[in-house]
């Protein structure tokens, strides 16, 4: 994750994997102003540009969802979040956290972009942010801010997953961090195939696929990541968690040592050793990975 007060790894991330259409990010900012009690209510005697939602609120464990507009707890969207949370920490052998996460939904993208941009002026613009928001007291607060639009339940699943990772890791890679949001950011019946990124990769005219993890592993900041970086990394997450016992297992051991060390080294020399030709491996896996659905547009980072 690319952060602002400390080495993005988190979530940053998100997203900048289509030019068009923002994406979410992650990112660790220090304000004197907010406390964790500005995280949990409505903005007292500021601007409206400035105001955060707070007019309703619904919680559905370990999420806190505000917004301006009626909630309804037991709406779709919210019984298939519910889930999300044993299904990250299930999937990936980690203990559950029962920390809040602070979810603003935003009446539209206008007001959502006017907050954001006042509030959060150094940050570029996107569909969605994760932001791990220091406390001047200590610890932090689990922030995620997006608004209602055609791919909300989408932008939802990809913060929250950096949420997830971020309440029980120290830190975690960015490739990774962004590989595991977009595998867990579509429905669990896709279990894990981005359908828009398996396309491109078998489809592209451009270039051949050549995933290489040595190098996306020297990624450190989301600006470092093209469309094409988020498609590789979403890539070796699926053939981590699908294609490759071994890999799986090398995959999970890095990710436990990820909770007791913010600075975890590099995955793949402890991949080859398990898995002699990694890159090989996942090519062969993507060629027998079947789509999910038909073909749909590209997650939107």
């Amino acid at each position: 994750m690319n952060r602002i007060a400390a080495p993005c790894r988190t979530a940053v991330l998100m997203a900048v994997v289509c030019l068009l259409s923002a994406g979410c990010q992650g990112f660790n900012i220090f304000s004197q102003a907010n406390t964790r009690k500005d995280a949990v209510t409505k903005d007292m005697s500021v601007p409206p540009a400035l105001a955060k939602p707070g007019r309703y609120s619904v919680r559905v464990a370990p999420y806190v969802f505000l917004a301006d507009f009626e909630l309804k707890k037991d709406d779709e969207m919210f019984r298939e979040l519910a889930g999300l949370r044993d299904q990250v920490y299930r999937e990936l052998t980690l203990p559950t956290s029962d920390r809040p996460v602070f979810v603003y939904l935003f009446e539209d993208h206008e007001r959502y972009e006017r907050y954001m941009q006042t509030r959060y002026p150094e940050l570029p613009r996107r569909r969605a942010f994760f932001i791990a928001q220091p406390r001047p007291i200590g610890g932090e607060d689990l922030l995620v801010f997006t608004y209602r639009g055609d791919r909300l339940q989408q932008d939802l699943r990809h913060e929250l997953t950096h949420a997830l990772l971020h309440s029980v890791l120290k830190g975690v890679p960015i490739w990774l961090d962004e590989g595991l949001a977009e595998f867990f950011e579509l429905p669990t019946r896709n279990d894990g195939v981005n359908d828009s990124h398996l396309n491109h990769i078998r489809r592209s005219v451009v270039e051949a696929f050549q995933p290489d993890l040595a190098r996306l592993e020297k990624l450190e900041q989301v600006k470092d990541m093209t469309p094409a970086e988020y498609r590789e990394a979403w890539a070796w997450t699926h053939y981590f968690l699908r294609g490759s016992n071994a890999a799986k297992t090398a995959l999970l051991g890095y990710l436990q040592q990820m909770r007791a060390t913010a600075e975890p080294g590099l995955l793949r020399p402890r991949l080859v050793q398990a898995v002699p030709s990694p890159e090989e491996g996942l090519k062969r896996h993507l060629a027998t990975v079947e789509f999910a659905q038909r073909v749909t547009p590209t997650a939107g980072r």
